[in-house]
């Protein structure tokens, strides 16, 4: 009896401990995998990919993400080999910027067959079901570029026009309307029109006087959306506009920034000087900023680009580049990475709009862009932070340019009035030693006469004086006498 008494107990107490083994306290739930995403950007040494990557690694410390990065180093057949990577790897999705848009089609057809989701940047490939599309507004940057030119001119147009206001003052306040011309130059020059932050004084004085200016507009590859869409709105804007003239659009295979200096140089030897030069992105603008430095045609020429690159930013701030049409990489970034995590772990993503693709409407974001030029390039100061020790640094130098030219103009003042004050004693003593000279002579004497009148006279006489004498006429005679030394006279 006893015996089966503790059997029981005993079954009991294990059928307490497996029930709490069972009851999920003690286990731990499962740690979901992360999401496996792939990023295949076009070429890396491009700042804005360094950008985007940037971000979207800083986003994947702190999400359950496992992003792969490949660079395509201008490379379509590496960019390729990047693809087949993605399949064997079994990413969920792919964010891809495309080097050759003809080969896209195909490389998408592979991937959405292993049912990959294709999120495409900047560049969409034609009648292709992509799942998502991001880009800057790259019309809205060739209709930017054209803007920062024509606000420029109206700058220009209104400093001429004070100008002439102001000597239209200055004649008819020598003719006596001096009033009236005054008041039609500080008309002239206070003639209100809108002005874009971002364009310079300085620089609009810089364009030539002659109209229309000629624009050559520097085009990326031909083949892509973003260089076709930039180029289309700046032919749109120059043809509008009868103070411009578009000189030649150029199209430059795969972005090749070499490729604008043999642009360059065949126009040149051709006799065909641009005004302005519009380029579809940094790289080329800067290639342009370059040539005309080497020439020395650089302060004769405005240079605008797409793209807010670190060394064309830099040299806005130098004065040696005009603009830059902004796309904000970072905002790319997010889009992007928003757009595959979604898809690859829900299926679907917040879009925005819809663009029209052939047989497709496709899901798509696009970015704002803004127009930097020298008035706002602090915009950019988080994302270049060159940008902010330059601009302190020239601060630094003009302030001390300031302190020193006051020091300078003090120190001449001071020197000016020391060599006055010099020149005034000198003056004065040889004004005395040549006095006295002009008293004394040779051995001669001044002799001075005052009348009873007040009329006053001098007679010099070679010699010194012994004897003076006067008389009146009709009247009794007065004499006396005076003597002095050599250098002495005197006279009564």
């Amino acid at each position: 009896m006893r015996r089966y008494c503790w059997a029981i107990i005993f079954l009991g107490i294990c059928c307490i401990l497996a029930v709490s083994g069972c009851g999920g306290g003690g286990q731990k739930k499962p740690v979901p995998s992360p999401t496996k995403i792939a990023v295949s950007l076009a070429d890396l040494n491009r700042d804005g990919n360094k950008t985007i990557q940037k971000v979207m690694k800083e986003r994947q410390k702190k999400e359950q993400l496992d992003i792969t990065f490949m660079d395509a180093k201008n490379d379509p057949a590496e960019q390729e080999k990047h693809i087949d990577k993605m399949i064997q790897e079994k990413v969920k999705a792919a964010v891809i910027q495309f080097i050759d848009p003809l080969a896209a089609p195909r490389l998408v057809q592979k991937l959405k067959k292993e049912n990959i989701k294709v999120v495409c940047l900047e560049n969409l490939p034609i009648n292709t079901p992509v799942d998502g599309f991001i880009a800057s507004d790259h019309g809205r940057s060739g209709e930017l570029q054209v803007r920062f030119i024509q606000e420029a001119m109206k700058m220009a147009a209104m400093g001429a026009g004070g100008q002439q206001g102001q000597q239209g003052g200055g004649q008819q306040q020598q003719q006596g309307g001096g009033q009236q011309g005054q008041q039609q130059g500080q008309q002239s020059q206070q003639q209100p029109f809108q002005v874009t932050q971002a364009v310079d004084p300085a620089v609009a004085f810089q364009l030539p006087q002659t109209r229309p200016l000629n624009v050559l507009v520097l085009q990326g590859d031909k083949r892509d959306q973003m260089a076709r869409e930039i180029t289309a709105q700046n032919i749109e804007g120059i043809e509008a506009d009868p103070n411009l003239k578009l000189l030649k659009v150029q199209d430059h295979p795969r972005w090749d920034p070499s490729l604008a200096t043999a642009t360059l140089s065949e126009l040149k030897a051709a006799g065909q000087q641009p005004d302005v030069v519009l380029a579809n992105d940094s790289a080329l603008a800067m290639a342009a900023v370059e040539f005309f430095k080497q020439a020395g045609m650089d302060k004769r020429i405005i240079t605008v680009g797409v793209g807010a690159d670190e060394k064309s930013s830099m040299a806005i701030v130098a004065g040696e580049h005009e603009a830059e049409i902004d796309p904000e990489p970072e905002m790319l970034a997010n889009y992007a990475l928003d757009a595959a995590s979604d898809l690859a772990q829900k299926g679907s993503w917040e879009y925005s709009r819809k663009v029209y693709n052939g047989d497709y409407d496709i899901p798509a974001k696009i970015v704002p862009v803004r127009l930097i030029g020298k008035n706002n390039i602090y915009l950019l100061q988080e994302r270049w932070k060159k940008i902010e020790k330059q601009m302190k640094k020239q601060q630094q130098q003009q302030a001390g340019g300031g302190q020193q030219g006051q020091q300078g103009g003090g120190q001449q003042q001071q020197q000016q009035q020391g060599s006055s004050q010099q020149g005034q004693k000198q003056g004065s003593q040889q004004g005395g030693q040549q006095g006295q000279q002009g008293q004394q002579g040779q051995g001669g004497t001044t002799l001075k006469i005052t009348t009873e009148e007040g009329k006053t006279m001098e007679v010099k006489i070679d010699g010194s004086i012994k004897k003076i004498e006067s008389s009146q006429e009709g009247g009794k005679q007065q004499g006396g006498k005076q003597q002095g030394g050599q250098g002495g006279g005197g006279g009564s």
